[in-house]
């Protein structure tokens, strides 16, 4: 998530899980380590880097054994679901709602390879006010009583706990913390003079977003635009970079 409040000065929210194999962990936290020496920086907070830097550490992601999940949602497509959620606790409840979205994608691909809830532990980066027990409730509601087919992918996943940590105390957050960036910069101009996306970062990692393993499809299985680009008002080159991600690329 790229902003303290969802509600406030940016029109989207974007979020951003990574899988890591458990063998690996102790290793990454030292190549993040590294990768913050190296640029130099007292902490890998992507909103605090300058375009080089965050080019390079995307880069450096890349190279790692990891799959890269986001979602990615526009809050004037919220409709009637911005009343339903109306009230003091809202921002929690839209957080929440794409945390859901994200957490889908994720189970997807745990079913798909036949793993459990007990194969994977949650860490969320800890965002201040934030009731992680309220989400991990809402998601236990979502999953043992699915509506949704999607919905019903969360039971692949769900785990007991929900840890809320900081990235001092759990270094491998700044990679989900650079994909959710990443999907912001490539899809909202708005918080910049220019009025300009980015999409070098999100192009570096690309290929650490989970696909269809037939067709290569990064959207709906590594990337959930909500509502659809179409809907998001995304277009000319946002809108054909979004589109590429439904097809196949080419070879």
């Amino acid at each position: 998530m790229t902003h303290a409040s969802p509600f406030g000065a940016s029109s989207y929210l974007t979020m951003g899980a990574t899988l890591f194999p458990t063998a690996f962990m102790s290793r990454y936290r030292e190549r993040i380590s590294d990768i913050q020496s190296r640029l130099g920086v007292s902490a890998l907070h992507c909103t605090d880097m300058n375009h080089a830097q965050v080019s390079l550490f995307a880069r450096e992601i890349s190279k790692l054994r990891l799959l890269n999940f986001g979602v990615i949602s526009k809050k004037s497509t919220l409709g009637t679901y911005k009343e339903m959620i109306a009230g003091e606790d809202q921002a929690q409840d839209y957080y929440n709602k794409c945390a859901q979205y994200l957490f889908e994608l994720v189970g997807s691909y745990f079913g798909s390879k036949g793993y459990g809830p007990s194969s994977v532990a949650v860490a969320f980066e800890k965002k201040r006010g934030h009731d992680y027990q309220r989400l991990h409730r809402y998601l236990t509601t979502i999953s043992s009583k699915p509506i949704d087919p999607r919905a019903a992918k969360l039971v692949h996943l769900f785990p007991n706990v929900i840890e809320a940590k900081t990235k001092e105390e759990e270094p491998l957050l700044a990679i989900s913390d650079c994909t959710a960036y990443a999907l912001h910069k490539a899809f909202c101009s708005e918080n910049n003079k220019l009025k300009l996306t980015e999409q070098r970062y999100l192009r570096e990692m690309k290929s650490k977003f989970c696909s269809d393993e037939q067709t290569g499809q990064i959207a709906n299985h590594g990337i959930k635009f909500i509502k659809g680009p179409v809907a998001m008002g995304l277009t000319g080159p946002d809108l054909k970079f979004a589109q590429k991600l439904y097809s196949k690329p080419l070879s």
